[in-house]
This record gives structure tokens, C-alpha cells and sequence, in this order.
């Protein structure tokens, strides 16, 4: 392992020295919640501590924009609900505007991530040298036929792009240069520090949990995607197994996701009457969701699609076995049996869930399991490396 991290350490200097004075912007659609949020959090300031100028912008579009943005964002993901003309031509109307709010000639490279700035190169409005690449991070291994077509004349403009999976490869988007760059975690970030179970129970104890007793844990997004009602009913079904299990569901609602709202609200109409139930929305900083990974017996994420799954990552880290959908970038992440279990259906999951609460020791030795993975494939300085790679094969700089 020391000599792996000698190399990277190695790799990472050669490609700083290659970049020398080249300048790198990261775009964004919003800096709060989600993945893309906590991965330039750290990647942007680790940038800049290896000398390279590079910063972070995030759009900011009218109101309205993000539900046009999440119809594209489900459609990539595979729903089969495309976008009016109407809708369409707002997109393009406020990209041309946002465009112009970006000064591409100030950067040699322009990192976009995902589809709600997309199109804003497409309708840049001066000539400058700088190169695009877009950073897909959604599952797009199924996407909507009309709306990945449409999405592909938007991206014409990009020397590069980025997919955590091969199979993510959107339709009729050929870049000069294409990398397949799994995300990763920042193990220095608060959320990502070491803690105690002593720090995790002092946290906990302000929620309705019974220490005592073991919970399963699922942190994310409140979005369609990651189904919380599938948890709810797996929860329900391993209860009958192990009465005692609890359950939390923990997560935000991002900016970019005006549907959030709604998914919450469903999911609380849903719970009504659950004991042993908790639902935290828009209240667990960094350390307290550290807390929760922590002492949890098992993460869960249950996601229906899956780009890859950072809150995966983080419990794995955490030394807590993970269940999870066997769907995306998920199995990148899980070795079967190992670190955790890869599930397909509700049954299953709450098979899974009963198996881990009443096997604690199990649990540890699949957790302890999970660290050593994510120490070795999926720490920040990987992501460092493998971003600046493509960079600089983009600007002919390798």
C-alpha cells in the first residue's frame, strides 16, 4: 500500500508540473447537497493547494430552471417522460444567458458537471481557446431516446467528458477525449474524520434513538431515485425478524431538486405510525451524519438508479457494511459477502438488514472490510490524479 501511494503521490506531481500555469474551472449547478456539492468541496482547494489556479462557479439561473433541469436529469436516468417544446426552449433561453455570465477566456479548461449547465458552451458567445469537458454523474446507461439526442447537440462543443461507468456513455456524445473516472471521497473532510463511538453516541443522543437497540441507516438525497419508500417497506419486513431494528432516514433536500419537497412529504404521510422510526430532513451537519454511519449496524442505499453513490463510500469508510441496490456504479463499491450485499429486490433487502442486526460481530469484520476498499480505489488524491489526467490530455499538456 505504501508503495501505491508513493506512485500516486509521484503521478499526481507530474501532472501538476505538466499543468503549470495552466488554469482550471470547475461549473456547477448548485453548492449545497448532493455529490457533485462534496466532491469539489474538497477537489477545488486540493487543486489549489497543489499550485494549480483552479476554482469553482455555480450557475444561477431564474427560478423555474431546476424543474425544467430535473425532467432532463430523470429522462438521462431512464424515466420516459421527455420535455415539451416549451420547455426546451426555456433551457435554451436561460442557458444563453448564463452563458454569458461565464468568462471562458479566464480559463484553459471548464469542467461542467451534469446537465443543468450543459448547454452553456453551446451558446457561448466569444471565441476563445478554452476547452470544455462535461462530468456526467448520473446513471445514463438507459436514457430517454429524444431528450439523450437532444442533450448530444448541446454537448458538441466539449473536447472531454467524464462517466463513472463505461455503460454511462451517453448516446451519440463522442468527445476527442473520453475517461471513465469514478468519484471519491476527501477522508480529511469533516464528515469523512475519524470518530468514536463514544463522539457517535454524544451526537446521537439529541434524536429519538434507542442506542441501545440496533438501526439501520440510510443517508441521501430525498429524491425518486434513491426510494426511500422501498427502505420504509424493507425496514417493515425485517422488523418482523427482529422487532428491536430501527431505522433512520437522513439526507437533504438540494437546491437543483424542486421535487424533494414532495418525495418528503410522501415519505412522512407513509411512516405514520412506525416505532423506531426517524426522519431527519435538512438537520444532520457533517459530523452527525458521521454519527449515524458510525454506530449504524448497516447502511442502506436502495437506490433505483445510481451514478455511484458517495454515501456508500462515506459508511463503507466508516467501517459499516453496506446493503445496496445492485444497480449503477453501486457494485464498484460492494464485494458480495465482503463489505456488504448487493440486493435486488425489497425482500431481499430486508433479509439483508435482519441478517447484519442480529450478527453484530458479522457486521464489524464486513465494515472493517469496506475501509480497506475504499482506502484503496476510492480516496480523494485517486480522483485528483484521473481528473488531471484528462485534463491535460485535453490541452495537450501529457
Amino acid at each position: 500500500m505504501m508503495n501505491e501511494v508513493k506512485s500516486l503521490d509521484t503521478e499526481i506531481k507530474g501532472l501538476t508540473d505538466a499543468l503549470r500555469g495552466q488554469r482550471i474551472l470547475h461549473l456547477s449547478a448548485t453548492a449545497n447537497g448532493g455529490g457533485v456539492a462534496e466532491i469539489l468541496r474538497s477537489e477545488v482547494p486540493m487543486l489549489q493547494d497543489l499550485g494549480i489556479k483552479a476554482d469553482w462557479q455555480v450557475i444561477e439561473p431564474p427560478a423555474g430552471f431546476f424543474e425544467v433541469t430535473k425532467k432532463i436529469h430523470n429522462a438521462l436516468q431512464g424515466e420516459h417522460t421527455g420535455l415539451s417544446p416549451t420547455e426546451w426552449r426555456y433551457y435554451e433561453a436561460v442557458s444563453k444567458d448564463m452563458a454569458k455570465k461565464v468568462a471562458p477566456a479566464q480559463w484553459d479548461a471548464i469542467i461542467v458537471h451534469d446537465p443543468q449547465p450543459a448547454a452553456i458552451p453551446y451558446f457561448r458567445v466569444d471565441a476563445s481557446d478554452t476547452k470544455w469537458i462535461w462530468r456526467c454523474h448520473l446513471d445514463s446507461s438507459d436514457p430517454h431516446g429524444g431528450v439523450a439526442n437532444r442533450m448530444a447537440k448541446y454537448l458538441l462543443p466539449y473536447a472531454g467528458g467524464i462517466f463513472s461507468l463505461e455503460s454511462f456513455r451517453l448516446p451519440g456524445f463522442s468527445p476527442e477525449h473520453l475517461a471513465i473516472i469514478p468519484p471519491a471521497i476527501d477522508a480529511d473532510s469533516k464528515k469523512n474524520r475519524p470518530m468514536d463511538k463514544d463522539e457517535a453516541q454524544e451526537i446521537l443522543r439529541a434524536y429519538p434513538l434507542d442506542l441501545s437497540r440496533p438501526f439501520v441507516v440510510q443517508v441521501s438525497r430525498f429524491d425518486q431515485w434513491k426510494d426511500p419508500l422501498g427502505v420504509l417497506e424493507a425496514w417493515r419486513l425485517a422488523k418482523q425478524k427482529v422487532p428491536e431494528l430501527q431505522l433512520a432516514l437522513v439526507g437533504d433536500t438540494a437546491d437543483d431538486d424542486p421535487q424533494a419537497p414532495m418525495i418528503v412529504k410522501e415519505l412522512r404521510g407513509a411512516a405514520k405510525g412506525d416505532d423506531g422510526l426517524l426522519i431527519l430532513v435538512d438537520e444532520a451537519d457533517d459530523r452527525t451524519v458521521k454519527a449515524f454511519q458510525t454506530l449504524a449496524v448497516a447502511a442502506v442505499q436502495k437506490s433505483l438508479r445510481e451514478g455511484f453513490g458517495l454515501s456508500v463510500t462515506e459508511a463503507l469508510w466508516a467501517g459499516t457494511p453496506v446493503i445496496a441496490s445492485n444497480v449503477g456504479g453501486i457494485p464498484l463499491q460492494i464485494e458480495e459477502g465482503r463489505n456488504g450485499y448487493l440486493v435486488s429486490t425489497i425482500p431481499k433487502a430486508a433479509d439483508r438488514m435482519a441478517e447484519l442486526a442480529a450478527d453484530p460481530a458479522k457486521a464489524k469484520r464486513m465494515g472493517t472490510a469496506g475501509r480497506k476498499i475504499v482506502e484503496e480505489k476510492f480516496l480523494m488524491p485517486r480522483l485528483v490524479r484521473d481528473d488531471l489526467t484528462l485534463v491535460a490530455k485535453v490541452l495537450g499538456a501529457d
